[in-house]
This record gives structure tokens, sequence and C-alpha cells, in this order.
């Protein structure tokens, strides 16, 4: 190891060593510190979890839809009810694939007001 990669570990050390003796006057008087330190311990704790998740106690994904039979018969205990009418598959109208060149927008109607503060009245 260079002169100048030793130099840069001993000043990092020693960095360390004063950020290290300055954490718990700041976590005593410092509100800010306080609150980034706590917000960093759970966003980490949260990452190990995440890490340490195992897929296999999960159940796999499903899309809803695809493994439910068209036709109920007496294997899911209806007999005598008329079977439910068949799930439709066709696509959206507008989908990823699709362009947009065709579509006209036009302004919602005046009667929409959801989501807008309402015009202050003067008195």
């Amino acid at each position: 190891m260079t002169m100048a990669g030793m130099s840069m570990i001993a000043t990092s050390r020693a960095w360390l060593r004063r950020m290290t003796a300055a954490a718990p006057s700041a976590w005593h008087y410092d509100r800010v510190f306080r609150w980034s330190a706590i917000g960093a311990g759970i966003a980490l704790a949260a990452f190990v979890l995440q890490l340490l998740d195992v897929t296999a106690t999960h159940a796999p994904l499903v899309v809803p839809g695809t493994n439910v039979p068209a036709n109920l018969g007496p294997a899911y205990g209806v007999s005598g009810s008329p079977p439910s009418p068949p799930v439709s598959t066709a696509l959206p109208k507008i989908d990823p694939g699709r362009s947009l060149d065709g579509v006209a927008i036009a302004p919602a109607p005046e009667r929409e007001r959801f989501g807008t503060v309402p015009p202050a009245i003067h008195q």
C-alpha cells in the first residue's frame, strides 16, 4: 500500500472516531440527527427483513381468473344452481401497445369539480 493510501485510511479512521464520539451529544441535543438516525434504523431493519424474506413461505402469485374453471360443477358444491357467465377475456380498449393518435381529448365538464378548491366567497 502506498503512503497516500495509508494516510487516507488514517484520516478516515480519525474522522470516524470523531463522529462516533459526537453521536451521543448529537442524539441528545439535535432533533434532526435523532429522527434521521431513527429513520435510518427503520430503513435498515426493513432492508434486512426484505433480504431475509424467503419466497418459499409465500403462496405463488397467480393472476386472478386464470385458474378458475368456466364450468362450476358438483366438485365446487353448486349442484342445482345455474353456472355463472364466463369471464370476458377481451382486452381493454387502450393498452400499452396501442397508439393514442385517434383519441380525442376534451376538457372535463364544468360540473366536474372533484379535487378543486371552491372559489372564495367575498362577504
